[in-house]
């Protein structure tokens, strides 16, 4: 069985890219095991010495989960023209190890713009040494516009994007 480890780079429980992340989570077929992480407030302030001498439990964890997948997805909002820094704080605990070298990665940037975070996000998952492939990797602009009130997304060709991203992840 196949694993992906999505990780919902906004802070807000009820974001654009929570509802990306399921929408992609019920069209994978049923031999694969997804996991949602949404839980970036949790997590402690990066300390570099730490890191390596003695990282706290859940990053522990954390960094075990993401050995373990077989792919990792990122669906991330911009924040002020950048990745977010609770996203960022994940990816620096990693620095230190390598979870992500080789590992297959999936990137959205749904947001109002997104350009900027979705090709910064693509630069540190290369200095991370993640297998970056742009079949993967899907930047929704406008993410707000394409989405109802109660988080369907209502716009035909997104569907099909997404569509088209679940079967290039299982």
């Amino acid at each position: 069985m196949k694993t992906i480890f999505a990780i919902v780079g906004s802070a807000n429980a009820h974001s654009s890219n929570h509802h990306i992340v399921n929408y992609l989570q019920q069209h994978v077929n049923a031999t694969t095991h997804f996991t949602t992480f949404d839980r970036l407030k949790e997590l402690p302030h990066f300390d570099p010495e730490e890191s390596q001498s003695h990282p706290p439990i859940e990053i522990i964890a954390l960094r075990q989960v993401i050995n373990d997948a077989d792919l990792i997805l990122i669906s991330s909002p911009e924040y002020i023209f950048s990745v977010p820094s609770g996203l960022k704080n994940l990816l620096e605990w990693c620095v230190a190890t390598t979870v992500f070298t080789d590992k297959p990665i999936s990137i959205i940037t749904a947001a109002a713009q997104g350009e900027t975070a979705h090709e910064e996000l693509q630069r540190i998952m290369q200095g991370l040494g993640a297998q970056i492939d742009e079949k993967r990797n899907l930047l929704i602009p406008g993410v707000k516009g394409k989405l109802d009130a109660t988080g369907e997304i209502w716009d035909e060709q997104l569907k099909l994007e997404l569509e088209k991203l679940a079967q290039s992840i299982i």
